[in-house]
């Protein structure tokens, strides 16, 4: 049925109408940690949506986001469902100074959409809307059925996405999801991965007197900020997590997974030159440095706050201190349990823990075949093999796909690689995002022939 060279004249024909929604997606904010332009950019979403012929609805939930809803009965109504997932909310676009352009502006450089969202994920969403749009006008029917879910609060951990896959169920419904909200690595080929890492990101409160007090009373009152560095240290022990019975409920790599690993050819090295680095902790190298970002569970300070930190000085002797901590899940760790265990791992040292968000890791038998399909259809659109990993470093609500709805689920996308995502200076290319429609045309063209195929 897809014919690529047909679908690339299809997409030059239309090409502005393809960049002018998603320039008019990235002018809206939609920054979900700050409740900023959520409602303008679900509800130019939907009609963007709803004009690509999808029957889609705008669903609102209670104390969260909207969610844009949509389906679409394929040639063959018995045939294979394919659920389509991905995120209109952005990050937070500050530091403001260090964007060469307005964030919200969408506006083209040579060839480049630069804006907050660009790449994470408003080029994934007009992909997949824009690639059914161009199999019905092309072809008028699809090869599969076809459920698309299109959420409003992936950059503040899904919070509302379990409770509302779980009440749905039935709607959802389908053999199985993609999950396009990645992006390709170095050479220019897809990253697919049939499983993401867990997250658990917490807030630790220490204080210690009722106010700040002249630093001339440190041999006599505790300096809250003492206090939280001296906890943050035990937190960690020879590279591992300290905290009692973290490991506990680690399911090790399959052999299957083991194997793939040997197979990945991925470079490593770009992350240390992308950096500035001139070696990775405690100089770990190739498959081994691989091994350790796929596989093992971290512990991360990502921010830290306590005293006077403004121009000049202050001699103040701090009461409050805190702590911004995520941590990364392997499989098959709870973030509620090991909640609980921080928990009362801190009331020894009266440190308050608020739990800020928290994502279940995810696993896909990389055998699966939405993972064959998605592969094969890699392959076709870019012209040589894809990257997949049995496991990504990082986290995303793929758990409510294999958890919830129990069918499996592969992450992947056609964003850039170092497209400055969650940084200032957030970009796409136009032609990723031409190869991104192609890509999801091809993957729902493989997906839905292999029932046949099998049979």
């Amino acid at each position: 049925m897809l014919v690529l060279d047909k679908l690339k004249e299809y997409l030059k024909d239309n090409r502005d109408d393809i960049i002018g929604d998603l320039r008019s997606l990235i002018k809206h904010p939609s920054v979900s940690a700050q409740g900023i332009g959520i409602d303008e950019c679900a509800g130019t979403l939907n009609a963007i949506v709803r004009d690509s012929g999808i029957e889609s609805k705008l669903i609102r939930i209670e104390e969260g986001n909207p969610i844009i809803y949509g389906e679409l009965k394929g040639d063959k109504r018995d045939g294979k469902t394919l659920l389509l997932y991905s995120h209109y909310d952005v990050q937070p676009a500050e530091p403001l100074d260090k964007w060469r352009y307005n964030p919200f502006s969408g506006i083209v450089i040579d060839d480049k959409i630069y804006g907050r969202g660009a790449a994470d994920s408003k080029g994934n969403v007009i992909a997949i809307v824009k690639a059914i749009k161009a199999m019905l006008e092309m072809y008028e029917e699809l090869p599969l059925n076809v459920k698309i879910l299109i959420e409003g609060e992936e950059e503040i951990s899904s919070i509302n996405l379990p409770r509302f896959v779980e009440k749905n169920k039935a709607m959802l419904k389908a053999d199985a999801c993609v999950c396009f909200d990645g992006s390709l690595n170095p050479s220019g080929t897809p990253n697919i991965f049939a499983g993401l890492k867990g997250l658990l990101y917490v807030e630790l409160r220490c204080s210690t007197a009722n106010a700040d007090t002249h630093s001339s009373l440190a041999p006599l009152i505790d300096n809250a900020a003492w206090v939280l560095i001296k906890v943050l240290n035990g937190m960690k022990r020879n590279g591992k997590i300290a905290i009692p019975e973290w490991y506990d409920d680690i399911r090790v790599p399959s052999s299957d997974d083991i194997a793939l690993l040997e197979d990945i050819e991925y470079d490593l090295e770009s992350i240390k030159s992308s950096y500035g680095l001139k070696e990775f902790i405690h100089n770990v190298k190739g498959r081994a440095a691989l091994k350790k970002l796929l596989f093992e569970p971290t512990c991360n300070i990502a921010g830290i706050h306590s005293g006077y930190t403004a121009a000049g000085s202050k001699t103040v002797l701090p009461s409050t201190a805190y702590a911004k901590l995520d941590f990364r899940l392997v499989y098959n760790q709870s973030p509620d349990k090991l909640f609980k265990n921080l928990e009362r791992y801190m009331e020894e040292y009266g440190i308050e823990v608020i739990k800020l968000g928290a994502l279940e890791p995810s696993k896909t038998d990389v055998k699966a075949d939405i993972v064959k399909s998605t592969r094969e259809a890699a392959r076709k659109v870019y012209g040589n093999d894809p990257t997949l990993f049995p496991n990504s470093w990082a986290s995303g609500p793929d758990y409510v796909f294999t958890k919830i709805l129990g069918i499996p689920s592969v992450w992947t996308g056609c964003s850039p690689a170092n497209a400055n995502i969650h940084a200032p200076n957030e970009f796409t290319g136009i032609g990723n995002v031409m190869s991104g429609i192609c890509y999801i045309s091809s993957i729902m063209q493989e997906f839905g022939s292999l029932k046949q195929k099998n049979e």
